[in-house]
């Protein structure tokens, strides 16, 4: 009898151990999602939605002391008219602290300003379209452009116009 609880009981302790060991290795995550249906009507998407939600490079070219524009593609449909748009600064430039870079922001071939102006009429939008967004700093002065790391932010209105 007493071999048997001998050899019962440190079984019984590396059953419970070997357990607690699995125990021991659990991890857990949480996956944070979000999800955006538009409207029928109205809607200025991009294709990339990272486009709008990280930071975008502006890409440096040594070779032609320029960058490389910006180019991304929006889905816009609006069934009650046109589309306009505007930026929400009288100038969309990249700034180091010191040193400003202007930029020309140009959604479907319009050049944006502080002022609202026509970027989609009502015959384009009324089915939906996809258009192009260009980001591109303006010609870089006679010295060139001052080295360092620049950032900045095109905050961009878009509104349904509608037709009467």
């Amino acid at each position: 009898m007493f071999k048997k609880l001998a050899i019962a009981a440190p079984m019984a302790f590396l059953a419970m151990a070997s357990t607690g060991a699995f125990a021991a290795g659990e991890a857990s995550h949480s996956i944070q999602l979000t999800a955006h249906v538009p409207t029928n009507s109205f809607h200025v998407l991009p294709v990339n939605a990272d486009v709008v939600t990280a930071p975008q490079v502006l890409v440096y070219n040594i070779a032609n002391s320029n960058f490389t524009p910006l180019v991304e593609s929006f889905d816009v449909k609006h069934t009650a008219g046109s589309i306009s748009a505007s930026i929400d600064e009288p100038n969309a430039y990249l700034f180091n602290g010191n040193t400003k870079i202007n930029l020309n922001v140009v959604f479907n071939d319009v050049k944006l300003s502080a002022t609202p102006i026509l970027v989609v009429s009502a015959a384009d939008a009324l089915p939906g379209t996809r258009v192009d967004l260009e980001i591109t700093p303006v010609a870089a002065p006679a010295t060139g452009y001052v080295p360092g790391d620049y950032t900045g932010t095109v905050a961009m209105t878009f509104d349904a116009v509608v037709t009467p």
